[in-house]
């Protein structure tokens, strides 16, 4: 720029006008871009804001050319080139040295915001917890809309090579318990959280959504979408890569499919409320889960998605007994063709070769290995295989080294996982022993503070393992709000084991009184505490609930036999037994982990009554041999040794026996079928050592039932 040009432009305070319209034009804009979206104000305002001060700068400059302010006030510029302009006096003559310094602070920020410099580093190994997004709809029924969208921008960031993201499940978990982004962001172990907002009005979408840094809690990255309906797959396409340019740029992954998954919105719209029903895992929601996404693939046959969620909800529905009949089979029926028809429109679907792993694992066919490991190749952050894998391999006595990996992997990926949790309790108490099991309970216990459903889980494990444990899970699920029947049902597996059968029914009673009836369906409890006191009416009137009617026919027959031997009614055990079929049909994993307190002692003892010692015989070698193969070298736990004390029982082999029960003493405060009530254990009674485990089963359960009369006077429970 010439000199006297630029002598001029300052002579009549062009350069100090432009400066100080800079400025301030700068800090409008970044008030405007920080405060409009969280306000609501529309996007084509802060748009327009930046039109209309670009346009201002030019007239800005010409006014400033044209007119000059001094003492007395805005004077046309008249002066000729060289002469003197009006002087300004006071803290006015200091306004240039002011706008400079102004401006040089100006330059350092933008210079700082552009290098990076005061962000946090990206991690180097990053991972996300996608929250569940707020529905700001005003309609609670859109809620099914805001988390579906949030499990499906969650889903495309799982197929980002280098990113581990967080199970809906685990991060869905602090919905509506106003946690802040860091206490998050450290229970989970991430890196970075998303938290979002979707307003649905009619045809108009409107999203926000913001990315905070877990160790600081500073926002990385924050943007707002208006768009229409059915612009939903765009959005999230556009959510997912900017979050990713924001953690591992280097990265892509699969974020932006070629085309969306469907171009019918009333049936994505059945897909979502399929899969928020999926997620309940109830009967009742299941049935509505399957109407939910056959409506989907019915709207759209096309829809591999809801081919593929369709598939699971129909082996969830069979798997955890809910089918409408008997039979099974029939959902798993209609589970294979879904999955076979997702794989045929999108063999690349992570969530269909789990699917199908899932069904061949089901239904005993060979293959599942192969279908998990595709589904983890294609989305490594698919918490529901990695769990189900870590299933399968746990089956396998020679892959132990592998499921626990697995499972570790499911539990990072989801790690408010109740299920997942109760396969780490079972696996320590299995290879590493009672105080290593104690130490995981005591982390789980504060990872699921405050969640009486997960707490309510843990029982699953707990109960076998520990009854002072198991009573501290009632507790617990009483302090996070659980209501009197999860509190009173959590606590009676603890009270059986201590041996306080009446207290067991009496609060069994007093659940089916109340109001809130429901969850105790069928009890098991209930039977077991009848059949160990030997109350046979209360045994019989347990086996004749209604209830058992959704539990399948052989199971309900076997436990019959198994009940009817301890009461010593062996004509009507041998009646149930034959009603049930063959052990070896009901029971395949003969180890009675599938039947109420193990069943083989009982089936053996009704074999001998009636004659059958070749078949009981037959029996017990077929057991030893499948327990060889289970063990894989390793040494019994405390339940297989329990068992392998029964059995020796009922094969005549006492000093075995009493060596099995005392080797099981030694890994279990109180193992699981330890009750000297049962009769094939009474008939050790004047065995050498016999006397003695009561008499420390005895002590033991004392000691026990001691600590939960302290546990109820310290927590001031109220289901007493």
């Amino acid at each position: 720029m010439p000199r006297n040009l630029l002598a001029r432009l300052r002579e009549r305070g062009v350069l100090r006008v432009a400066a100080s319209y800079a400025v301030i034009a700068w800090l409008a804009l970044q008030i405007a871009d920080v405060t409009f979206d969280p306000l609501g104000i529309p996007k084509w305002v802060l748009t327009s804001l930046i039109v209309v001060t670009a346009l201002g700068f030019p007239v800005a400059i010409a006014l400033a050319w044209f007119y000059e302010i001094g003492d007395e006030g805005i004077q046309r510029d008249t002066a000729a080139e060289g002469v003197a302009r009006p002087s300004v006096h006071g803290r006015r003559r200091y306004m240039d040295v002011v706008i400079i310094g102004v401006l040089l602070v100006v330059i350092a920020v933008l210079l700082v915001k552009e290098s990076g410099l005061g962000k946090p580093p990206r991690p180097p190994n990053p991972a996300i917890a996608v929250l569940a997004f707020e529905n700001l709809s005003g309609d609670p029924k859109q809620e099914y809309f805001s988390d579906g969208l949030a499990v499906e921008v969650l889903d495309r960031l799982g197929r980002v090579p280098g990113l581990r993201v967080i199970a809906s499940s685990s991060s869905f978990s602090y919905k509506g318990k106003n946690q802040d982004a860091k206490t998050i962001a450290s229970q989970l172990g991430v890196t970075t959280v998303l938290e979002g907002s979707v307003r649905r009005a009619g045809t108009k979408l409107k999203f926000s959504a913001k990315l905070i840094d877990g160790m600081t809690g500073y926002q990385i990255w924050s943007g707002s979408f208006d768009r229409e309906v059915t612009d939903v797959f765009a959005v999230q396409a556009e959510l997912a890569a900017a979050v990713i340019d924001a953690i591992v740029p280097a990265a892509r992954g699969d974020t932006a499919p070629t085309r969306p998954p469907t171009m019918d919105l009333d049936a994505h719209d059945h897909y979502l409320l399929g899969l928020a029903a999926q997620r309940a895992r109830t009967g009742t929601r299941l049935a509505e889960s399957v109407a939910h996404l056959e409506q989907a693939v019915s709207l759209d046959p096309s829809y591999a998605e809801a081919h593929a969620a369709l598939a699971r909800s129909l082996m969830l529905l069979a798997g955890y007994g809910y089918a409408p009949s008997d039979d099974t089979r029939e959902p798993l029926r209609r589970a294979e063709q879904a999955v076979y028809k997702a794989l045929s429109l999108n063999p690349s679907l992570s969530d269909a070769h789990g699917a199908l792993g899932n069904l061949l694992r089901q239904t005993g066919r060979p293959g599942a290995e192969d279908e998990y490991k595709r589904a983890l190749e294609l989305n490594p952050n698919n918490a529901i295989v990695a769990h189900y894998y870590a299933v399968l391999l746990s089956d396998a006595p020679d892959r132990r080294a592998d499921a626990e990996a697995m499972s570790e992997r499911a539990l990072q990926l989801d790690p408010r996982s109740a299920i997942d949790w109760t396969n780490k309790l079972a696996q320590a108490l299995d290879t590493k022993g009672f105080d290593a099991y104690r130490a995981e309970f005591a982390k789980a216990l504060q990872i699921f503070a405050g969640d009486a459903d997960g707490l309510m889980a843990l029982g699953l494990v707990a109960t076998d393992a520990s009854p002072y444990e198991a009573y501290q899970l009632s507790v617990a699920i009483e302090r996070a709000g659980g209501d009197r029947t999860t509190v009173l049902l959590a606590s009676l597996g603890a009270l059986i084991a201590v041996g306080n059968y009446d207290e067991c029914l009496a609060r069994i009673d007093r659940i089916r009184s109340g109001a809130n009836t429901e969850p105790l369906g069928f009890a098991p409890w209930d039977i077991r505490a009848a059949g160990l006191k030997g109350d046979s009416q209360r045994l019989d009137h347990a086996l004749a609930n209604p209830g058992r009617s959704r539990v399948d026919a052989r199971y309900r027959f076997m436990v019959d036999a198994y009940w009817y031997t301890v009461q010593g009614r062996l004509q009507e055990a041998a009646a149930a037994l034959a009603k049930a079929g063959e052990f070896e049909q009901v029971d395949n994993g003969i180890m009675g982990a599938s039947l109420d307190m193990g069943s083989l002692p009982a089936v053996m003892l009704i074999y001998k009554a009636d004659g059958r010692d070749r078949d009981a015989q037959a029996l017990l070698e077929r057991f030893h041999e499948r327990l060889r193969k289970q063990l894989g070298g390793r040494v019994p736990n405390a339940t297989e040794n329990m068992l392998l004390a029964e059995v020796a029982i009922v094969d005549g082999q006492r000093a075995s026996a009493v060596r099995h029960l005392q080797a099981a003493m030694k890994l279990a405060p109180l193992p699981d079928r330890f009750y000297p009530e049962l009769p094939w254990l009474r008939s050790l009674e004047g065995e050498p050592g016999y006397a003695e485990l009561v008499a420390e089963l005895e002590k033991r359960r004392a000691a026990i039932r001691a600590q939960i009369v302290a546990l109820d006077a310290a927590s001031g429970a109220r289901v007493q």
